[in-house]
């Protein structure tokens, strides 16, 4: 398998919502390629597992992949497990995922990714990045501000979420 080239990391200087290498130099997307391992998956594959430990970045490099998460829900008198799609991405969108273990080897995984076409993705280890980061701040400081910026995003929607369901909830109790 070919390894992942500055050309590969370019097209994530773009990509939904924030790209995560926007801001970078030529030289420093090679030193982010000479650390980026390329993959393949099948479809159905999972990638990430919700609730796992993980210390890898994931970037789509062809294919595409869908995103779920867990759920609890009420059947009868029990509370069952189950999950919903949340998106399929494809790699055309440049997505990536599980950036916050860039930062924290420890973090647990807050969805499940699977293949939903066979494809190819770039991981990048926490370990790895933190060593080139340490060698060159200014990578550590773009990668940093692009994930910072994506997850801040991803807050504001998550508050949004919160509203409306409050909102939903209040309307359906005193409905009764």
């Amino acid at each position: 398998m070919a390894d992942v080239t500055r050309e590969d990391l370019r097209r994530f200087c773009q990509g939904m919502p924030v790209g995560i290498f926007d801001g970078l130099e030529d030289d420093q997307l090679d030193a982010i390629a000479a650390i980026t391992e390329r993959a393949a998956f099948e479809d159905q594959q999972v990638i990430i597992e919700d609730g796992s430990d993980g210390d890898t970045m994931y970037l789509l490099l062809s294919g595409k992949v869908r995103v779920t998460k867990k759920l609890f829900f009420r059947s009868g008198r029990t509370i069952a497990q189950g999950e919903r799609e949340i998106i399929e991405l494809p790699a055309e969108w440049n997505p990536y995922f599980g950036e916050l273990a860039l930062f924290d080897a420890a973090s647990s995984r807050t969805a499940t990714v699977a293949g939903s076409e066979a494809g190819e993705y770039g991981v990048i280890n926490n370990a790895d990045f933190y060593a080139l980061a340490e060698g060159d701040h200014d990578i550590g400081y773009v990668v940093l501000k692009n994930v910072l910026m994506k997850a801040v995003g991803t807050i504001r929607s998550g508050n949004q979420n919160v509203i409306n369901l409050t909102t939903a909830l209040s309307f359906s109790l005193t409905s009764r």
